[in-house]
């Protein structure tokens, strides 16, 4: 019999929307018994664990940050003879910790007070570092349920919460897809902003960033995230009760300074509910992270000197032939920061004036008590942050290449950590009620003049604290050129007089420490453009760190242990080992819907 036209449109509509509902279905399944490697807190690859007989080969790392650690760990597990140069008395990078015998001495009675280089959060897209934690049975201060990282306050009163996702991948995003952010007009805080759905295909467009194209990639990186939101539509409101908290979290400056790559890169990779939880060390992480790092490498023959800041690079041809620290020291006695590494004029009597590390972290030194050595090696792996990686080119690379010249053209930011002590407190507890949905432990502060990402260290890090009747809030200030010619004194008054706007039952603080950090990452405009491979014009130099660049999509310590990652396979092929290569997972769980919105849009439309 035959079909009418009519007939033959509807049934096909049936058959199409069925066959859309059985692939939307399916996809689901995959997602859910996919990928299975990626949904556990640590990813488990057994080739990964190995202990190779000694090969014969030295490798010279300079810098103990979580880079140099890292690559030294996977290194002396391949039979590596590995030597880790770090010009401070501490290792850890940004992510170092030391005893502060001064600070809270009434609650920290029995053991001195641990002084972090400020909070440090692991996301869920963390999955090659979570895996490099499992393998050394490293493991996290998790986040309950109820928790979530993701607390906005904005100077008008205005409250918003996105809640830890429990449901498993695939589904998480459905249990997350009625909990959006409530963004006021101008007008009237009462009334929603306009421009929601711009925001939301925006949103589609970061979601979609496909990391791999070298077009979207350069695009993004000339642009401020700002300028590219006002060329979508998201409005003002958006960007100020929102993108401006996350950025400054982040990146350590507001999005009008911000590259759109770097916010681009952190929402795409955070894009699943699941993969943008957040853990943290367990505290401290010197004796939880650290110190089992520089055991194991030690424990395996490696050699850790601490105190060795490298001053000369002696180049042969295309090798370097030797590596000189400490020779460079002023001729007279003089004062070092254990903390920053930073030398100052022995007549110095307050707290370090580069880091503000406690005066007690100063020592007295002449060229006698630094010791010079020269050091040489098969490898030299540069593991240092950007501003130590500066300082060895500008004075120790003698000839000019575009290699070296982009990297002494990459930005840093600077952070104020201001830490104020508030004893016989429970301001915060009465602001975030722990058993209601408004709890808190940390706030992203939108539209303040000081107040920068906020967390408190009593709420889920340091229960001693908690058990003294103690807040010890932490406020990392990004725009901190506005203290210029203040004291830390003044600063800290400036900064408990905002907090006290959001939490007014604050009493005055007992103490506080100010730490001044000048050595993160920049994601300025053109960054992207500037940074260097691993592998550089020298022969038998590297460099590795969060700011180098590598064809894998990762950011922060994740980036950072995938480029320790990436350079042991990189020495094992330059010295034709066959056994041992690492498996580098995919940063962020593998998703088929989100690859398939790569597909349909475009950055830069």
């Amino acid at each position: 019999m035959p079909i009418s036209r009519k007939d033959f449109l509807l049934n096909s509509l049936k058959f199409g929307f069925g066959g859309l509902g059985i692939s939307f279905g399916s996809g689901l399944l995959y997602s859910y018994f996919a990928n299975v490697n990626y949904k556990k807190d640590f990813p488990y690859l057994p080739e990964n664990k190995v202990n190779l007989k000694q090969n014969g080969k030295s490798v010279l790392i300079l810098g103990a940050g979580l880079a140099g650690l890292q690559a030294g760990c996977e290194l002396v597990d391949r039979g590596f003879k590995v030597t880790i140069l770090e010009k401070t008395s501490y290792a850890g990078g940004k992510l170092k910790a030391w005893k502060d015998v001064q600070f809270a001495k009434r609650i920290f009675k029995d053991k001195p007070y641990t002084r972090e280089h400020g909070l440090h959060g692991v996301w869920g897209f963390y999955k090659n570092l979570r895996e490099f934690l499992g393998r050394h049975n490293i493991s996290l201060n998790k986040l309950n349920d109820e928790d979530s990282f993701y607390y906005f306050v904005s100077k008008d009163g205005i409250q918003n919460k996105i809640e830890t996702p429990t449901w498993a991948v695939p589904f998480d995003r459905f249990q997350m897809k009625n909990r959006g952010l409530y963004i006021p007009s101008v007008e009237n805080i009462n009334e929603p902003t306009s421009g929601q759905l711009k925001t939301f295909l925006a949103s589609l467009k970061l979601w979609g960033f496909d990391y791999s194209s070298q077009k979207e990639r350069s695009y993004l990186d000339k642009i401020t995230f700002y300028d590219w939101a006002k060329k979508q539509g998201i409005s003002e409101q958006y960007i100020k009760h929102y993108f401006d908290g996350l950025s400054e979290m982040g990146f350590f400056m507001k999005t009008n300074e911000c590259s759109a790559l770097a916010i681009a890169n952190f929402i795409k990779l955070g894009s699943l509910p699941t993969d943008s939880r957040v853990d943290y060390y367990k505290w401290p992480p010197d004796e939880t992270f650290i110190t089992p790092m520089v055991n194991y490498i030690r424990s395996k023959g490696g050699v850790i000197e601490f105190n060795s800041e490298v001053s000369e690079l002696e180049i042969k041809n295309t090798r370097i032939t030797s590596v000189k620290v400490n020779s460079l020291f002023p001729k007279k006695k003089f004062k070092k920061c254990r903390v920053c590494g930073n030398i100052m004029d022995a007549s110095h009597n307050d707290d370090c004036p580069f880091c503000g590390a406690h005066s007690s972290e100063l020592e007295i030194l002449t060229l006698d008590d630094s010791k010079i050595k020269s050091y040489t090696a098969d490898h030299i792996i540069t593991a240092m942050d950007l501003p130590g990686a500066k300082k060895i080119i500008s004075t120790t690379i003698p000839f000019k290449e575009e290699y070296f010249e982009k990297i002494l053209k990459l930005s840093t930011a600077v952070i104020f950590c201001v830490n104020l002590l508030y004893e016989n407190s429970d301001a915060w507890e009465k602001r975030f009620p722990s058993k209601e949905f408004w709890n808190a432990h940390d706030f992203f502060p939108t539209g303040f003049k000081v107040l920068g990402f906020t967390s408190n260290w009593a709420s889920k890090q340091i229960p001693l604290l908690k058990e003294n009747k103690a807040d010890l809030i932490e406020v990392q200030v990004s725009d901190w050129k506005q203290f210029s010619g203040m004291s830390n004194k003044e600063i800290a008054k400036k900064v408990h007089e905002e907090l006290k706007l959001v939490i007014p039952e604050l009493p005055e603080f007992t103490e506080f420490y100010i730490n001044k950090w000048d050595n993160y990452t920049g994601h300025r405009p053109g960054d992207e453009g500037n940074r260097p491979e691993i592998q550089s014009p020298i022969e038998n130099l590297y460099f590795i760190g969060d700011w180098v660049y590598i064809p894998h999509h990762a950011v922060f310590m994740e980036k950072t242990n995938v480029t320790a990652k990436m350079i042991t396979n990189l020495i094992l092929d330059k010295e034709k080992l066959p056994d041992g290569k690492i498996t580098i997972l995919k940063s962020g769980t593998p998703d088929w819907q989100i690859d398939l919105l790569s597909k349909f849009t475009s950055v830069e439309s």
